[in-house]
């Protein structure tokens, strides 16, 4: 049985209508999605577009999202990234079709929050230095155990875990 479980590969395709937006960093989000097989040929006579829009904040939901950018999927597309976002910004994907300037939604994604771009605190304790430093430092300080000598200890601490007590 282990061994048709082994050769069991993942589907490439689920059939189903799926959008995920992923953060990437503070400036680029990931995009990707399936269409169904009856959906994905429902609309192949259509260019689809692929939009992305900022969420208002929660305090704020009476407005509406606000689009950033907009644009047409090369066909046999499933994935799309946005770059250039603004850090601690919601943001929101959706695919579709324009038919006369009405753009038709056809799938929408989560919404994801973009992560402030902070750099990392060095603390006071944290100490720079240069490879020409830290070669002299090694020089100076040296080795404080030598590895022949640990080798040695842990092939004797072995020997004595296996029952073997002879010392030659």
């Amino acid at each position: 049985m282990s061994n048709s479980i082994d050769r069991m590969e993942l589907p490439h395709w689920y059939d189903e209508n799926k959008m995920v937006l992923m953060v990437v960093n503070p400036h680029t989000a990931f995009l990707y999605w399936e269409l169904a097989f009856s959906q994905s040929q429902a609309v192949q006579e259509h260019q689809l577009i692929v939009r992305l829009f900022e969420q208002p904040p929660e305090q704020e939901l009476h407005e509406q999202p606000r689009l950033i950018i907009s644009a047409a999927i090369p066909p046999f597309t499933n994935n799309w990234y946005f770059n250039e976002l603004q850090p601690d910004h919601h943001y929101r994907a959706d695919m579709g079709w324009e038919q006369n300037e009405v753009f038709y939604s056809l799938i929408k994604s989560n919404i994801v929050n973009v992560p402030l771009a902070e750099q990392p605190s060095i603390t006071g304790q944290t100490k720079w230095r240069s490879v020409e430093q830290e070669q002299l430092h090694k020089t100076i300080t040296g080795p404080t155990v030598r590895v022949s000598e640990t080798v040695n200890q842990l092939v004797d601490q072995m020997s004595f875990y296996m029952g073997i007590h002879e010392k030659s």
